[in-house]
């Protein structure tokens, strides 16, 4: 039997030094709703333990609704609010961090324009969202800032799932580099290629079904969307930004889960799966 040796020969993925890093968490629904306060304490401990400078911004327009609860983390006294500054207060009262919200759909140049500003700052754009316009849009930021070179100053991390399964990815570019760029030596990985490269059926509409134009609370309740994928969902983008950003431990680039089957399984920081992305180009 073949052993995989993927991890311990994965590279670390070390985004560039900065001073100032903020998160943009575009969507606040069921799976956002849950990311930002996973995120919030991880602002919390970064400034605690590194003393570095961090915030968060969180984008969407939509306000809250009953049929938002229990699947989302809302609950019935904030019906009617919008969801991005229901959150944002939220965690700024628990958490005492810099919590900014935008009640609109995201705009790569509007929303992203002040975290370019200084040239040491990092963005992590954090996705959660359930259509291709909204990551068209995470993608065109990455594609404008190209001109940082291959160690971009701003990353992206997309979380999705279905009924009982999902997945994150995380990158930097919309560039398809040759696969020894995205490496400094074998041990440290300073860029990766865009959710959008990994799979980029995430910019093409999706297929219209039957039941498609039911709400992700009625898909709940119709058996077609699982009550806890979101929430895991939110917790395996909070573990991949924890380990890059923290512990600077991170090796992998995706992860792909099944509730129903009680799998995981991950893409690792090696030339050989980052040819894999772009053989499927």
């Amino acid at each position: 039997m073949d052993i995989d040796l993927s991890f311990s020969q994965a590279a670390v993925v070390m985004p560039v030094e900065y001073n100032t890093l903020r998160f943009i968490v575009v969507g606040a629904g069921g799976t956002g709703s849950f990311v930002v306060p996973a995120i919030a304490r991880l602002v919390y401990e970064l400034k605690q333990q590194q003393n570095k400078s961090a915030e968060m911004l969180i984008v969407d327009p939509d306000k809250v609704e009953s049929n938002n609860i229990p699947r989302s983390n809302f609950c019935f006294a904030e019906v009617g609010r919008y969801k991005a500054q229901t959150l944002a207060e939220r965690v700024a009262t628990a958490w005492g961090i810099e919590a900014g919200f935008s009640c609109e759909k995201f705009d790569a140049e509007q929303h992203l324009k002040s975290s370019n500003s200084d040239y040491r700052s990092l963005t992590v754009i954090v996705g959660c969202v359930d259509n291709y316009l909204a990551r068209r849009e995470m993608h065109r930021a990455l594609d404008e800032v190209r001109s940082y070179g291959e160690s971009s100053r701003v990353w992206w991390i997309d979380g999705g799932n279905g009924k009982t399964s999902g997945q994150v990815l995380l990158g930097s570019t919309t560039k398809a580099l040759k696969p020894e760029q995205y490496f400094t030596g074998t041990s440290i990985c300073r860029a990766l290629p865009a959710p959008s490269l990994q799979h980029s059926d995430l910019l093409k509409p999706e297929k219209v079904e039957a039941k498609s134009d039911a709400s992700c609370p009625e898909r709940v309740r119709l058996g077609e969307q699982g009550l806890n994928v979101n929430q895991r969902v939110a917790v395996e983008m909070a573990e991949m930004l924890s380990s890059m950003l923290l512990t600077r431990t991170l090796k992998r680039f995706a992860v792909y889960f099944d509730l129903e089957r009680g799998s995981t399984r991950s893409a690792y920081c090696t030339s050989a799966a980052v040819s894999d992305v772009h053989c499927n180009l």
